[in-house]
């Protein structure tokens, strides 16, 4: 409208401007056509000329602008649909984040159709329909999801995955879980779902394999890698110790690695594991190995149970650790237990004796009572199985 107003002007300044010129001299000018004479001024002329030209300008213009009249009718009605849809999502959206799950779910769903990236109204309805525990509607968001942008599937995955892992639906996380690491073998969010849903799961074999496997991606935070390792471990251990295979236990323990071996908890199960699967001569190598390089109580009082080998060394290897360690509670303990197992009733006193100086506990009174017993003491083991009980009873123990 600005430049139609300029031209006028323009247009006006230009006739003032020849008329004032061309006051004294209008000029003459005569067209003659077949039986038609125009005759007229220059001033004339040109003004003529001028008011003919802009009227086939804006009238073509015009007819233009009719022609296009349904293309841009087209195009406003669809900015007003997609402005009504950004809203509507925006809204969605909002409610979603404060929490209004129901109102959530309608502003989302409402206008989808028209909005540009209709998949993130897919995704934000299943997570307020997953809010109201509406299972079925929270999988259909999640196929519409899909069909609408199949080259964003990683995407709706993730969500998928994570909203199933929020319902305990944990096989199917693992199954979710496990297209994700087809599309995306490193993805460490991926790794953290398979590994927990296997976990839960109870699938050990896998999760070992997994975080075995994943151990230089840091996919999982330290310590989540150590209590999942761990937990993996101990269960493949118990499963080989309820089906009696010792060399399945063995298996468990070799590949567990050196980090893993050193774990106070994992190795007391081990042992206890050889124990039991009458593997008792490499229980006590085991104890005896660990206990050069640090204390363990579990592991001595284990000790003290094994007989797998010569009586004689296994007292040997206590007394250097009470040389190592001191006369702890336990050591003395074992230490009289060995010696009670093979007769050596002095030395076992001696040694059950010095737990009661130093830190008295039911066990030292039982293997007291049980010396006495056998060497035919009979008032002694009395005392001293009364007096292991009132210590076990006491509110103390």
């Amino acid at each position: 409208m600005i430049r139609l107003f300029l031209l006028a002007l323009l247009m006006l300044a230009a006739g003032a401007g020849a008329a004032f010129y061309l006051r004294a001299e209008t000029g003459y000018v005569l067209i003659s056509y077949r039986d038609w004479i125009v005759e007229t001024s220059l001033l004339g002329l040109v003004l003529s000329m001028s008011a003919g030209f802009l009227a086939i300008y804006y009238g073509l213009k015009l007819l233009f602008a009719g022609v296009r009249l349904p293309e841009r009718f087209r195009q406003a009605v669809e900015r007003r649909r997609a402005n009504r849809a950004r809203d509507s999502f925006e809204q969605g959206l909002l409610q979603l984040l404060e929490g209004h799950w129901k109102r959530a779910e309608i502003e989302l769903v409402r206008r989808a159709a028209d909005h540009h990236a209709r998949h993130l109204n897919y995704l934000g309805a299943a997570r307020a329909a997953q809010r109201m525990g509406a299972g079925d509607r929270r999988d259909h968001y999640l196929r519409l999801a899909m069909q609408s942008a199949p080259e964003l599937e990683f995407a709706t995955l993730l969500t998928q995955a994570e909203l199933q892992r929020e319902r305990g639906e944990h096989p199917l996380v693992r199954d979710t879980a496990l297209k994700l690491r087809q599309r995306d073998p490193a993805h460490p969010y991926a790794i953290e779902l398979l590994a927990e849903s296997y976990a839960a799961t109870g699938e050990w074999a896998p999760l070992r394999e997994l975080l075995a496997e994943t151990v230089k991606l840091d996919a999982l935070a330290p310590d989540r890698y150590r209590e999942l390792m761990l937990q993996a471990l101990s269960a493949l251990m118990r499963q080989a110790l309820d089906t009696a295979r010792l060399d399945q236990l063995k298996a468990v323990w070799d590949a567990a690695g050196e980090r893993f071996r050193a774990e106070p908890a994992l190795r007391r199960q081990y042992a206890r594991g050889l124990a039991r699967l009458n593997a008792e001569a490499e229980a006590q190598a085991l104890v005896a190995t660990a206990l050069k390089k640090q204390w363990d109580a579990d592991l001595v009082t284990l000790y003290g149970d094994l007989q797998g080998g010569d009586a004689l060394s296994q007292l040997a290897t206590i007394e250097q650790w009470l040389g190592q360690y001191g006369e702890k509670p336990e050591l003395l303990t074992t230490a009289g237990r060995v010696c009670l197992r093979n007769k050596l009733w002095g030395k076992a006193r001696s040694y059950l004796e010095a737990v009661l100086r130093v830190a008295p506990t039911p066990v030292a009174y039982l293997e007291l009572a049980k010396l006495c017993a056998e060497t035919q003491n009979g008032e002694d083991a009395a005392r001293f199985y009364r007096r292991g009980l009132e210590l076990a009873s006491s509110p103390a123990n």
